[in-house]
């Protein structure tokens, strides 16, 4: 297919270049060799290791396995203290224990610490398991396949749908990996897709108590699911590198987000994978705030950069300040009794209880008629997840006008069009 061989163009290292990197890759082992403990030992692991890396995308992952008697905190110490004297704009990164993240030769780099377990079943953290995730791939995917995982990744990047970390909630390169061993080729994990159900387990054949496919979303496997089929049907190298969504106006962003309302904080100094879920779960709780007292919502959004926000879309800001309430059927004798009690003299209510279609009604006011006064008051009430609920003080109660700077996402929100139709 004139496609696939387009796009592998693209994405595949020329023998000239997996020698400069085999060249790299091999100093900076012999240079972390020379630090590390005796006791310790240096395995280069993911997509580098596995030889299914994409050209312009690759970073290069070392892991250092010590001994079970070495403490947590003891072995990132040395893990970071190596890669400083190793990597140039090194930051330290936090996974289950910190590790250190820079650049050699332009070239990027983690060196991460881990245990050296017999079998993954052992591991005493979840990065413990990376090494037998690498040995398993290297074992099992055939020369001939590497490429065809090059394409199922590049194919998932173009839709939006790799990476299993909490932002994307996609494909990880190591499910990407088992999928064409499993399937064979990447238009026959294509073609495998069509009959997976929202259900989507992949046991890890390494450790068999462990779903590949946790953190993959319904959205994100449904989106894949769609997407595989039209390619299918009419196969473009625009799902592999689709263009950019259109940049919209601000001022058809307004108009697009009048009924919008959320909240806008500056970026806290958090991890993704500690934050989104924090921004989905202040997304739901404004969601639930509105719907108990009358607000429909129609869809969420959140987005973090250097500033964040978490917004929904109500059908309406404002709402009428009298609601009908339904009371039970007048057969329901013990319902009716307790219904009149409640509200035949309470002050909520505008009149007394009637009958209507052989149930009581009564006429209610409603405590909150303005979406933009609600989000105020119980701001500091609601659950924004652990880290934003201490910053509650600095976060502002916005409407559609102020969530109008975020451009490029409200662009991409907005676009009616699939990446691959742009």
């Amino acid at each position: 297919m004139k496609v696939i061989k387009e796009v592998l163009k693209r994405i595949c290292p020329t023998e000239e270049e997996k020698k400069k990197l085999k060249k790299i890759v091999n100093e900076i082992k012999s240079k972390i060799e020379k630090e590390k403990p005796k006791d310790a030992e240096v395995m280069l692991v993911g997509s580098v290791a596995k030889e299914t890396y994409l050209k312009n995308e690759l970073d290069i992952d070392f892991f250092v396995l010590f001994p079970k008697n070495y403490k947590k905190e003891e072995m990132a110490e040395i893990v970071i203290s190596i890669g400083k004297k190793i990597l140039d704009k090194w930051e330290i990164q936090y996974a289950e224990h910190p590790y250190i993240r820079g650049y050699y030769k332009n070239y990027e780099v983690d060196i991460v610490p881990c245990y050296k377990v017999k079998e993954a079943s052992q591991k005493i953290s979840a990065v413990d398991r990376t090494p037998f995730h690498t040995e398993y791939i290297k074992k099992n995917l055939g020369e001939e396949m590497k490429n065809e995982v090059r394409l199922l990744k590049q194919f998932l990047k173009g839709i939006g749908c790799y990476g299993a970390e909490a932002k994307i909630e996609g494909f990880s390169g190591y499910l990407a990996e088992l999928l064409i061993i499993k399937y064979g080729s990447f238009l026959n994990v294509l073609k495998a897709s069509q009959s997976w159900n929202e259900e989507f387990i992949f046991i890890d054949p390494v450790d068999p108590s462990r779903n590949v496919a946790a953190a993959l979303s319904k959205e994100k496997l449904n989106f894949f699911i769609l997407a595989a089929r039209e390619f299918l049907k009419n196969p473009k190298i625009e799902f592999f590198f689709p263009k950019k969504p259109k940049e919209l106006p601000e001022e058809e962003i307004r108009k697009k987000l009048k009924n919008f309302i959320g909240i806008c904080f500056k970026k806290p100094d958090l991890p993704d994978d500690i934050l989104y879920p924090q921004l989905k779960k202040a997304v739901s709780s404004i969601e639930n705030l509105m719907q108990q007292n009358d607000f429909k919502v129609i869809r969420k959004a959140y987005y973090a950069n250097d500033e964040a926000f978490v917004a929904v879309e109500l059908e309406r800001k404002e709402i009428e300040a009298i609601k009908l309430h339904m009371g039970p059927p007048l057969h329901e004798k013990k319902h009716v009794k307790s219904f009149l009690n409640k509200w035949e003299n309470n002050e909520k209510a505008v009149d007394k209880p009637f009958i209507k279609d052989g149930r009581l009604w009564v006429k209610v006011k409603r405590e909150y008629t303005n979406a933009m006064n609600l989000l105020k008051n119980f701001l500091q009430q609601i659950n924004l997840g652990k880290n934003l609920n201490e910053i509650k003080d600095k976060i502002k109660v916005c409407n559609g006008e102020e969530l109008a700077k975020f451009t490029s996402f409200w662009s991409s929100y907005f676009c009616p069009k699939y990446p691959w139709e742009r």
